[in-house]
């Protein structure tokens, strides 16, 4: 598991079925992990964390709650 972000490291998140090129995208930030993503794209911690939920709740990981700050 990732030190940074819990199920932010390569493979933590399930792959799911390509059914478009969106979905060989997304497969490939799983593989990669998000915390790559986030280096990579320099994104900020709060993008990551809403990254890697989208691609959680699309890989069926839905038990799972991370404190984080948001600005709303």
């Amino acid at each position: 598991m990732s030190k940074e972000l819990k199920y932010g490291g390569p493979g933590e998140i399930p792959q799911v079925k390509a059914t478009c090129s969106n979905d060989i995208f997304e497969n490939g930030m799983r593989n990669v992990g998000v915390d790559f993503v986030r280096d990579y794209f320099e994104l900020g911690k709060w993008e990551a964390q809403h990254l890697r939920d989208g691609l959680c709740k699309k890989s069926g990981i839905l038990e799972f709650v991370q404190d984080f700050d948001t600005p709303f």
